[in-house]
């Protein structure tokens, strides 16, 4: 990161619901910004929080001790959302949501909405192909090593358990992993793991993912080889493809076309072709850098 030495360190609050897509699309938003330009960070959940809705009104927000006014906040969820307002009005920071936001998009400076939601480029929006993903930066491999992640019934989606189970047999048999670990997810119906266990799948390590600590994913995604994941989830896709593995698509039958399908459907020709996704939460950072640093 090139800086100038007189350059102002710019203070970002990040505000996170504790729910780990939207917590992971913000931090990785924030880990570019501060690749590229001197940041301070501080981070606040927002679960249990009173409602900051007086904040607001009465443009009265008490600063923590130790704590920083902030030159931008960033926020992705609904919960976060009143909050990020409240300290656009109390400390006149830039605000930045990421997702469709579930109030009008004219009270945020800049929102960051995936394609699929059927939002246009605006003057305060950006649309992306994806989620905004943390990549890794180094590439090296276990070998022999794979990861199944599994999901569950969506509104774009069939589930079809047996599709899937078919489909973690032939893994195992086509492939002679050393190491091979299947999670499933907070959506993967309960009696998946039963119909999983009678199958007795040799050298398969299995994660429930109620029973998993929240930074399981992490430790495992960037160190794997291989990674297969079902197609209901947009973003364990989008963040398996950010690891630097090789990944493939476990097919659920689409209900319906919707923006979301016909995106994953790009994705999953790109992935035949070998096309990497583009690093969006750099490009994003790159572009708040330039209008507001």
């Amino acid at each position: 990161m090139k800086t100038n030495k007189h350059e102002k360190i710019k203070v970002i609050w990040r505000f996170t619901d504790g729910k780990a897509g939207h917590d992971k699309q913000s931090l990785a938003l924030v880990d570019s910004l501060m690749n590229q330009t001197k940041c301070r960070l501080f981070d606040f959940n927002v679960q249990g929080q009173r409602n900051p809705i007086l904040n607001i009104i009465f443009k009265n927000y008490k600063l923590p001790e130790g704590i920083t006014k902030p030159d931008i906040a960033i926020g992705a969820g609904h919960k976060t959302h009143l909050h990020l307002l409240a300290i656009k009005r109390c400390f006149n920071a830039k605000i930045v949501v990421i997702m469709k936001p579930s109030i009008p998009l004219i009270f945020f400076d800049l929102c960051i909405i995936p394609k699929h939601d059927g939002i246009k480029n605006g003057p305060n929006i950006i649309n992306i192909q994806s989620s905004l993903v943390k990549f890794n930066s180094n590439l090296k491999k276990k070998e022999n090593t794979g990861l199944i992640l599994i999901g569950g019934p969506s509104k774009h989606y069939f589930w079809d358990s047996k599709t899937v189970l078919e489909e973690i047999c032939k893994i195992s048999k086509k492939f002679k992993f050393r190491k091979l670990l299947l999670s499933t997810s907070r959506r993967t119906p309960f009696d998946f793991l039963d119909q999983l266990n009678e199958l007795n799948i040799p050298d398969i390590k299995v994660y429930e993912y109620s029973k998993i600590k929240s930074d399981w994913l992490d430790k495992h995604i960037n160190k794997v080889k291989n990674i297969w994941v079902t197609n209901d989830s947009y973003s364990m896709v989008t963040e398996a493809l950010a690891s630097g593995a090789d990944v493939d698509i476990i097919g659920l039958k689409v209900k319906q076309d919707s923006k979301l399908s016909k995106e994953m459907k790009v994705i999953k020709n790109n992935i035949k072709r070998k096309i990497p996704i583009q690093n969006e939460a750099k490009v994003v950072a790159k572009f708040i850098k330039k209008i507001w640093f």
